[in-house]
Parts: C-alpha cells; structure tokens; sequence
C-alpha cells in the first residue's frame, strides 16, 4: 500500500498490518480531535478534562497519554493539521495575482469547518496561534510575496501585520455568524490587508 503523508509532502509504502494499525491510530485521533471541538464549544477550553475527552471520544483514559501526553498537545495537533490543510490548498494558487480568490478559498474553508476555527480562535493563548500561523505563513506565503517598491516596513513586519489582521477577520466574520459570503470577504481579504502589505 502507499499513502501520501500529509504532514511530510511525500510518499510511503506500508505494509498491510501497519496500514491496519494506522487506521486505528488514526481513527483514535480523529475521535479525540472531535471530542475536543465538541467539549471546547459546549464549556471552553479550561473546562475540558482529559478525562472528559478520552470519555467523549470512547477511549480509555490511558489510551489518551498512548497518543497526547497534554491536552495543550491535542489542541495543537488541532491548529497544526488545519495550517496543513489551508497551505495544501493555497500553496497552488500562491503564484496568482488574484489575492481576492485566494482568500475566498480561505473563508470557504473557514466556512467549512468553522467549529475547529472558533475552538482555535476561543484558546489561542495555549498554542500559540498567531505565532505558528505566523511561522506557516513565513514559509508558504513569505516566498511568494515580494516587498512593493519603497515599503514601510521589512518583510517580516509586514507578514506579520497580515497574519494578525487575518486572523481578527476571521475571528470578527465567525463572531458575527458569517453575515458576509466568502468571495465578499475574499475581496476585503484583498482590499484591507493585501494590497496595503
């Protein structure tokens, strides 16, 4: 069997017994991601226990340290699969002029999966959101994004206020119950932060 490996850009070849044993893992992982989601959105994040997660996902309290020694580890398996997944979407239209498109596929995929964002957004100081979406975007977006002639700021600065900026807009358009579409917000994506950066 091959598997594609998300989280390395690459190709495996696994052996049946270990594909088998994957998909377990895997499939406990998944259960403890949404058990997380679901507990975060009902009480916050401070409530959680990790006895309420493993007993939400239906596993046993042991198992749970088999796979997170934290429950800070959880959430930033969490945060980390979701930058994964936003950069495999982007990274291919990243040479594209239109930054209004691009983040239109960001708001979609917010869109899509709004829970996980606003359990991320809602406990942000534990794993260190803006700063690792900050170092993702550094070595996705910092490639492709050249300083405008006479810029204000250093590079770094100005990536920064993007990712900043982004990540309030996100915030304020899940807080607000998504009132605009995301091609609209796309295009203040494109009019707010982008063309001023």
């Amino acid at each position: 069997m091959v598997f594609h490996n998300s989280r390395e850009g690459r190709l495996s070849s696994v052996s049946p017994a270990v594909a088998k044993v994957d998909a377990r893992i895997e499939r406990t992982r998944r259960r403890l991601r949404e058990a997380l989601v679901e507990l975060v959105l009902e009480n916050g994040y401070e409530s959680a226990t990790i006895r309420d997660l493993a007993d939400r996902a239906g596993v046993g309290y042991a198992t749970y340290f088999r796979h997170y020694p934290t429950k800070d580890a959880l959430l930033l398996d969490l945060l980390e699969d979701l930058l994964a997944d936003l950069m495999a979407l982007l990274e291919p239209t990243l040479a594209d002029e239109d930054a209004s498109r691009n983040g239109a596929m960001v708001f979609e995929h917010v869109r899509d999966h709004a829970d996980l964002y606003r359990v991320l957004i809602a406990s942000e100081r534990h794993v260190d959101l803006v700063p690792r979406a900050f170092e993702v975007a550094q070595s996705g977006l910092g490639r492709s994004i050249e300083p405008a002639p006479g810029a204000l700021l250093p590079p770094d600065a100005a990536l920064n206020h993007l990712v900043r900026s982004f990540v309030a807009l996100i915030e304020w358009w899940l807080g607000a119950g998504m009132p605009v579409p995301p091609e609209r917000m796309g295009l203040a994506f494109e009019a707010l932060i982008m063309s001023p950066v």
